[in-house]
């Protein structure tokens, strides 16, 4: 699933969602959005658009403008989101988010976004790291009895032994342990890449100690006593960021387990596919044959379990390996 804007987008089904709703886009609308998510904030020409979008027909540009109108009514975009480069193309400004597929997120967007929907108690699990027992033990009662999954430990060391990635959870974390401080802990879980949002707690909430946690990647800060409202509020907007977070965590995980199973030849490949470059030119480069890079290029395909294109620059954006495409227009 990914995320432009309002919209979420399944590319696998072409179909896409604005508040739950489904949105009514043509196929040529549908292709068009494929090509600006595969390559944001690249201008991309008319004549590429129109060349991919209707191939071996020949259409008026009238026809291109009327499919980017659609875009940006359905989507929500203005003209500076998707953007018109006058006489050479279109650019769209919006960097496309890749969410776990399996998280069917969108279609409970709005009972999260209700004050009172009651669905966002199961968002996450809630950590709480408190080495004052009688602290510790009410925060969790708390938070329990808000229907919310809670676990308590005294101390890093007995949280990090039974630390799992395998769900969504985010940390209620002292800033003062017996042993070491939260931050040793949040340095611990930014080390192994663990997608668990933090607030802080502390008894001593001055602005120096607030500031260098919210530096450090905090999500929030709550001076002890804690106040129930922004408790729960602090504790709600960690819970959603939990999930979004390990739902992307959950994707580059697989991603990078299908990427370590291609061949270095097919890695040298998969590169070179991902900055465009044509099988023909792909192997001139490696002084092969053509047909051998197009039977590389469908094993790539088959092992990184992608259909078209679009899905191998997701996967290659899912690992940080597309280049640097972003240009600026050029007056014409």
């Amino acid at each position: 699933m990914i995320q432009l804007g309002e919209t979420w987008i399944s590319l696998e089904r072409r179909e896409a969602f604005r508040q739950g709703v489904p949105l009514r886009l043509g196929c040529r609308a549908f292709d068009l959005l494929e090509m600006f998510i595969a390559a944001p904030h690249r201008l991309l020409t008319k004549d590429e658009l129109i060349s991919a979008t209707w191939p071996r027909t020949v259409v008026e540009e009238n026809n291109l403008q009327v499919q980017i109108s659609t875009l940006r009514k359905h989507l929500n975009l203005d003209r500076n989101q998707l953007e018109t480069i006058p006489r050479r193309g279109y650019r769209l400004n919006l960097a496309p988010r890749v969410i776990d597929p399996v998280q069917p997120i969108l279609h409970d967007e709005p009972a999260r976004a209700a004050p009172d929907g009651g669905t966002w108690q199961a968002q996450a699990n809630v950590y709480v790291v408190d080495d004052e027992p009688a602290v510790r033990a009410a925060l969790v009662r708390q938070l329990r009895s808000a229907g919310i999954t809670a676990t308590g430990y005294e101390s890093a060391e007995a949280f990090l032994a039974s630390c799992t990635l395998d769900t969504p959870g985010c940390l209620l974390l002292d800033m003062q342990l017996r042993n070491g401080s939260g931050f040793d802990l949040q340095d611990e879980l930014t080390r192994r890449q663990a997608p668990m949002p933090i607030v802080f707690m502390s008894g001593f909430g001055t602005i120096d100690i607030s500031v260098r946690a919210m530096k450090a990647g905090a999500e929030g800060f709550l001076t002890k006593p804690l106040d129930e409202p922004q408790l729960f509020s602090a504790v709600r907007q960690a819970m959603n960021l939990a999930r979004t977070r390990h739902a992307e965590f959950s994707l580059r995980t697989r991603a990078q387990v299908r990427y370590t199973g291609l061949t270095p030849r097919e890695q040298q490949i998969f590169k070179l596919l991902l900055r465009g470059r044509p099988s023909k030119a792909i192997a001139a480069e490696l002084v092969l044959r053509e047909v051998t890079i197009k039977v590389h290029k469908k094993h790539i395909m088959a092992k990184l379990d992608c259909r078209t294109l679009v899905d191998l620059l997701l996967i290659g954006r899912t690992l940080d390996m597309l280049p640097n495409v972003h240009q600026h227009a050029q007056p014409a």
